[in-house]
């Protein structure tokens, strides 16, 4: 018979967080018999049946890239990822051997995706000038590609994310992922009294 542990998918990340609105990469990678060749192969998400295409769905449609192939790499990209997304995915691929008998493997454990959003603090929000404030970028949890995080008041660029203030640092702050500032954090206002 066959040896079950010849069949296997593995995901380099079961858990991987991302932005809102960016992309995601599911690493993965299958092994199965050498006496097997691959007739399909697809991702599905948990609430879907295990025949059912990720590519055909609905609100997958136009975002969604296989960077595999059907020989034994299943990396996966999601693009603009919206709150829907976070679910379980699955691989799945079907086979045939040199018979003409067909098989059909599902991946054992899943990816689950977690998305997050950028929130800004500023703190204190009021301070007096020669105080210290200091900046921070808070996700939900931590992205996966570890984008560099860029900083901006009023639309002008900010270099440090702790200083002393001055009447200048006044005004409304933001994070943003450096290269995609369209991917960004509510403002936060920052006060400075004067003397």
């Amino acid at each position: 018979g066959v040896c079950v542990s010849n069949w296997k998918v593995t995901f380099n990340d079961a858990a991987p967080c991302a932005l809102r609105g960016s992309s995601v990469v599911f690493g993965c990678s299958y092994v199965y018999p050498s006496d097997q060749t691959i007739t399909n192969s697809f991702w599905y998400f948990s609430s879907q049946r295990k025949n059912n295409d990720l590519f055909l769905a609905q609100e997958y449609r136009g975002r969604v890239e296989y960077l595999g192939n059907k020989d034994n790499n299943c990396t996966l990209k999601i693009n603009n990822l919206i709150s829907s997304d976070t679910t379980q995915y699955h691989f799945r691929f079907e086979t045939v051997n040199k018979g003409g008998e067909t098989n059909a493997w599902s991946s054992k454990t899943w990816v689950s995706l977690s998305l997050t959003g950028l929130t800004t603090k500023v703190q204190p929000a009021t301070v007096r000038e020669g105080e210290r404030v200091t900046l921070t970028c808070v996700t939900t949890c931590t992205p996966s590609d570890h984008p560099t995080i860029v900083w901006s008041r009023d639309g002008h660029s900010v270099s440090n994310t702790e200083f002393l203030a001055s009447s200048e640092d006044s005004g409304r702050y933001r994070c943003a992922v450096q290269g995609q500032e369209n991917l960004n954090s509510a403002p936060v206002s920052l006060d400075v009294k004067c003397e």
